[in-house]
């Protein structure tokens, strides 16, 4: 990119994957107990993981990640030396949750390295390390299995979904297997299978529009009326606030390529009267005027 490119231009134009990046902005607003990081907002989250001048930060969440990966809690988290052999073992393990990730070799090698690659690198191996915490951390389950206890003694089982949502209790229970909704402005719907044991196994479903409409359609075909109402719930309370949530986000991605390609036209002249114009390429007011 130019030096001449912006953030409003940048963010504008992002390469990394929009689902793998709400999934994790998810995780830590969800998690934070568990997983501390310094992200509240998307737009926090977006500046540290394709920052290329100072990458302490991204560092320090990666390292807390990798923590919560490893069943750790945040005060044992491992140092940067440990970094190549922890990510190796993780990846003989959850290999398969690899598959259709950009995570070359060189991310795993060294912490240095791995800051070192492209947004969408970044994205891809975060979100590798927050499914297998998932999956795995020991905190997050207790979390969530309290949670649950809580929901099944709240005589309220229709509480509707809101633009403030940070769900930990079950979205639905059928059976042995219970459906979670997590997510603030987004939506990841997670299945969670139970063993005799009590142990979970997370398995995402969905996470887009179209993959919630797949979801609601696989529900809809079952024979009992359980299955059948989860997709009713899907269809009317969830599809339609990320819907509109796609919209608001094309209008302000159409806002800010709108003002870049002003920037970049503007008539640039001098005379004896009229001096060189200077055109200001820090669009920071504008990303602040503009609710995401």
């Amino acid at each position: 990119m130019s030096p001449a490119a912006n953030s409003a231009t940048e963010l504008a134009n992002v390469s990394y994957s929009p689902a793998n990046f709400a999934s994790i902005f998810a995780v830590l607003t969800t998690f934070v107990s568990v997983i501390p990081s310094n992200v509240h907002e998307p737009e926090e989250l977006h500046s540290l993981v394709t920052s290329t001048e100072s990458t302490d930060q991204l560092k320090d969440l990666s390292l807390n990640l990798l923590a919560s990966a490893l069943n750790r809690k945040p005060k044992a988290r491992p140092s940067e030396d440990q970094w190549p052999r922890h990510c190796t073992d993780l990846a003989a393990t959850y290999v398969f949750l690899l598959k259709g990730l950009e995570v070359p070799e060189e991310a795993a090698d060294s912490l240095d390295g791995f800051v070192q690659q492209t947004p969408t690198v970044r994205v891809d191996f975060l979100y590798w390390l927050c499914e297998i915490a998932l999956m795995d951390n020991s905190s997050i389950k207790q979390l969530v299995d309290t949670e649950a206890e809580k929901g099944r003694k709240t005589t309220n089982t229709t509480l509707a979904t809101n633009d403030s949502l940070v769900r930990l209790q079950p979205f639905a229970e059928i059976s042995k297997q219970r459906y979670w909704l997590f997510g603030s402005k987004t939506r990841q719907f997670y299945l969670e299978s139970v063993s005799q044991k009590g142990k979970g196994k997370f398995e995402l479903l969905a996470q887009t529009v179209d993959e919630f409409v797949s979801a609601a359609a696989d529900l809809r075909a079952q024979r009992y009326n359980a299955p059948k109402e989860l997709a009713g719930r899907l269809v009317s309370e969830v599809i339609p606030y990320l819907e509109a949530q796609v919209k608001k986000r094309c209008r302000v991605e159409r806002a800010l390529q709108r003002h870049a390609i002003a920037n970049a036209h503007v008539h640039v002249y001098e005379t004896r009267t009229r001096k060189r114009q200077r055109v200001n390429y820090n669009d920071d007011q504008l990303l602040d005027a503009l609710d995401f």
